[in-house]
Protein backbone atom coordinates (compact mmCIF):
# COMPACT_ATOMS: atom_id res chain seq x y z
CA UNK A 1 0.00 0.00 0.00
CA UNK A 2 1.18 3.48 -0.75
CA UNK A 3 0.51 4.60 2.79
CA UNK A 4 3.44 2.52 4.01
CA UNK A 5 5.80 3.03 1.05
CA UNK A 6 8.04 5.44 2.99
CA UNK A 7 8.61 2.75 5.64
CA UNK A 8 10.46 0.52 3.16
CA UNK A 9 13.45 0.85 0.88
CA UNK A 10 14.51 -1.41 -1.94
CA UNK A 11 17.77 -3.27 -1.51
CA UNK A 12 19.41 -4.59 -4.64
CA UNK A 13 21.66 -7.59 -4.42
CA UNK A 14 23.35 -9.61 -7.12
CA UNK A 15 23.10 -13.39 -6.97
CA UNK A 16 25.69 -15.90 -8.18
CA UNK A 17 24.22 -15.92 -11.70
CA UNK A 18 24.62 -12.18 -12.06
CA UNK A 19 20.95 -11.30 -11.78
CA UNK A 20 19.90 -8.35 -9.67
CA UNK A 21 17.45 -9.27 -6.95
CA UNK A 22 15.32 -6.61 -5.27
CA UNK A 23 14.16 -7.04 -1.69
CA UNK A 24 12.21 -4.67 0.51
CA UNK A 25 13.84 -3.67 3.79
CA UNK A 26 11.77 -2.10 6.58
CA UNK A 27 13.28 1.21 7.74
CA UNK A 28 10.26 2.69 9.55
CA UNK A 29 9.51 2.97 13.25
CA UNK A 30 8.82 -0.05 15.38
CA UNK A 31 6.02 -0.18 17.92
CA UNK A 32 5.39 -2.06 21.14
CA UNK A 33 2.23 -3.02 22.97
CA UNK A 34 2.12 -2.03 26.64
CA UNK A 35 0.68 -5.34 27.92
CA UNK A 36 2.27 -8.62 28.89
CA UNK A 37 2.17 -11.64 26.59
CA UNK A 38 -0.51 -13.41 28.65
CA UNK A 39 -2.74 -10.31 28.52
CA UNK A 40 -2.22 -9.98 24.77
CA UNK A 41 -3.19 -13.63 24.24
CA UNK A 42 -6.19 -13.16 26.53
CA UNK A 43 -7.29 -10.05 24.61
CA UNK A 44 -6.93 -11.90 21.31
CA UNK A 45 -9.07 -14.79 22.57
CA UNK A 46 -11.73 -12.46 23.96
CA UNK A 47 -11.75 -10.49 20.71
CA UNK A 48 -12.20 -13.65 18.63
CA UNK A 49 -14.97 -14.87 20.92
CA UNK A 50 -16.77 -11.52 20.80
CA UNK A 51 -16.38 -11.42 17.02
CA UNK A 52 -18.05 -14.82 16.71
CA UNK A 53 -20.79 -13.75 19.13
CA UNK A 54 -21.38 -10.49 17.24
CA UNK A 55 -21.55 -12.19 13.85
CA UNK A 56 -23.83 -14.90 15.21
CA UNK A 57 -26.19 -12.43 16.88
CA UNK A 58 -26.33 -10.12 13.87
CA UNK A 59 -26.93 -12.89 11.34
CA UNK A 60 -29.34 -14.58 13.72
CA UNK A 61 -31.32 -11.34 13.97
CA UNK A 62 -31.60 -11.35 10.19
CA UNK A 63 -33.26 -14.77 10.29
CA UNK A 64 -36.01 -13.55 12.62
CA UNK A 65 -39.16 -13.26 10.55
CA UNK A 66 -40.12 -9.75 11.63
CA UNK A 67 -42.06 -7.23 9.54
CA UNK A 68 -39.68 -4.46 10.58
CA UNK A 69 -37.00 -5.83 8.26
CA UNK A 70 -39.25 -4.93 5.32
CA UNK A 71 -38.84 -1.24 6.15
CA UNK A 72 -35.85 0.56 4.66
CA UNK A 73 -34.99 2.38 7.91
CA UNK A 74 -34.37 -0.98 9.58
CA UNK A 75 -33.09 -3.04 6.64
CA UNK A 76 -30.52 -0.58 5.26
CA UNK A 77 -28.60 -0.06 8.52
CA UNK A 78 -28.80 -3.82 9.10
CA UNK A 79 -27.15 -4.51 5.74
CA UNK A 80 -24.61 -1.69 6.10
CA UNK A 81 -23.33 -3.28 9.34
CA UNK A 82 -21.70 -6.06 7.32
CA UNK A 83 -19.03 -3.78 5.78
CA UNK A 84 -17.47 -2.56 9.06
CA UNK A 85 -18.05 -6.04 10.48
CA UNK A 86 -15.76 -7.43 7.76
CA UNK A 87 -13.01 -4.92 8.57
CA UNK A 88 -13.57 -5.53 12.29
CA UNK A 89 -12.98 -9.25 11.68
CA UNK A 90 -9.84 -8.67 9.61
CA UNK A 91 -8.45 -6.42 12.33
CA UNK A 92 -9.08 -9.05 14.99
CA UNK A 93 -7.59 -11.83 12.88
CA UNK A 94 -4.43 -9.73 12.39
CA UNK A 95 -3.80 -9.23 16.10
CA UNK A 96 -0.27 -10.40 16.95
CA UNK A 97 0.11 -13.82 18.51
CA UNK A 98 3.33 -13.00 20.30
CA UNK A 99 4.82 -9.92 21.84
CA UNK A 100 7.47 -8.41 19.59
CA UNK A 101 8.38 -5.17 17.88
CA UNK A 102 5.59 -4.39 15.42
CA UNK A 103 5.81 -2.49 12.14
CA UNK A 104 3.50 0.44 11.47
CA UNK A 105 1.33 -1.48 9.01
CA UNK A 106 0.85 -4.28 11.56
CA UNK A 107 -0.35 -1.79 14.17
CA UNK A 108 -2.61 0.09 11.74
CA UNK A 109 -4.18 -3.04 10.28
CA UNK A 110 -4.91 -4.61 13.67
CA UNK A 111 -5.25 -2.37 16.72
CA UNK A 112 -6.14 0.85 14.90
CA UNK A 113 -8.56 -0.92 12.56
CA UNK A 114 -10.38 -2.51 15.50
CA UNK A 115 -10.62 0.83 17.24
CA UNK A 116 -12.02 2.64 14.19
CA UNK A 117 -14.42 -0.05 13.00
CA UNK A 118 -15.81 -0.74 16.45
CA UNK A 119 -16.96 2.88 16.59
CA UNK A 120 -18.65 2.54 13.19
CA UNK A 121 -20.20 -0.77 14.24
CA UNK A 122 -21.63 0.71 17.42
CA UNK A 123 -23.08 3.62 15.44
CA UNK A 124 -24.63 1.42 12.76
CA UNK A 125 -26.00 -1.10 15.25
CA UNK A 126 -27.49 1.84 17.14
CA UNK A 127 -29.16 2.98 13.91
CA UNK A 128 -30.63 -0.51 13.49
CA UNK A 129 -32.00 -0.38 17.04
CA UNK A 130 -33.38 3.14 16.56
CA UNK A 131 -35.00 2.12 13.27
CA UNK A 132 -36.58 -0.89 14.92
CA UNK A 133 -37.85 1.26 17.79
CA UNK A 134 -39.35 3.71 15.29
CA UNK A 135 -41.06 0.79 13.59
CA UNK A 136 -42.35 -0.56 16.91
CA UNK A 137 -43.69 2.82 18.02
CA UNK A 138 -45.16 4.05 14.75
CA UNK A 139 -45.81 1.21 12.36
CA UNK A 140 -46.06 -2.13 14.15
CA UNK A 141 -49.34 -3.95 14.08
CA UNK A 142 -50.17 -7.29 15.61
CA UNK A 143 -47.63 -9.47 17.37
CA UNK A 144 -44.54 -7.85 18.87
CA UNK A 145 -42.56 -11.02 19.71
CA UNK A 146 -40.43 -11.19 16.54
CA UNK A 147 -39.72 -7.46 16.73
CA UNK A 148 -38.63 -7.69 20.35
CA UNK A 149 -36.44 -10.71 19.61
CA UNK A 150 -34.79 -8.85 16.71
CA UNK A 151 -34.28 -5.82 18.94
CA UNK A 152 -32.72 -7.88 21.75
CA UNK A 153 -30.32 -9.66 19.37
CA UNK A 154 -29.14 -6.36 17.85
CA UNK A 155 -28.71 -4.75 21.28
CA UNK A 156 -26.65 -7.75 22.42
CA UNK A 157 -24.51 -7.56 19.26
CA UNK A 158 -23.90 -3.87 19.93
CA UNK A 159 -23.08 -4.66 23.55
CA UNK A 160 -20.46 -7.22 22.49
CA UNK A 161 -18.79 -4.68 20.20
CA UNK A 162 -18.95 -1.99 22.90
CA UNK A 163 -17.37 -4.38 25.42
CA UNK A 164 -14.48 -5.08 23.05
CA UNK A 165 -14.08 -1.39 22.29
CA UNK A 166 -13.97 -0.65 26.03
CA UNK A 167 -11.48 -3.43 26.77
CA UNK A 168 -9.16 -2.26 23.99
CA UNK A 169 -8.87 1.18 25.55
CA UNK A 170 -6.46 -0.23 28.16
CA UNK A 171 -4.07 -1.37 25.42
CA UNK A 172 -1.77 1.30 24.08
CA UNK A 173 0.74 0.99 21.30
CA UNK A 174 3.83 3.16 21.51
CA UNK A 175 6.81 3.86 19.30
CA UNK A 176 9.93 2.15 20.55
CA UNK A 177 12.44 4.84 21.40
CA UNK A 178 15.68 4.68 19.47
CA UNK A 179 18.78 4.35 21.59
Amino acid sequence: MRKYADDYELERTEDEKGRIKKTAKYIGDYYEVNVELQDLIKFRRIALLLLIVTIGLHIGAGFVANPGMYRFFVALPYVFVFLPLYFFATGILRLPKEKRALRRNEVDLSFERIKKTSGFLIALLSLVVVGELVFLIGFAEGEYNPEVLFLILEVLAGGAVAFLWRSQKSITVQIISEE
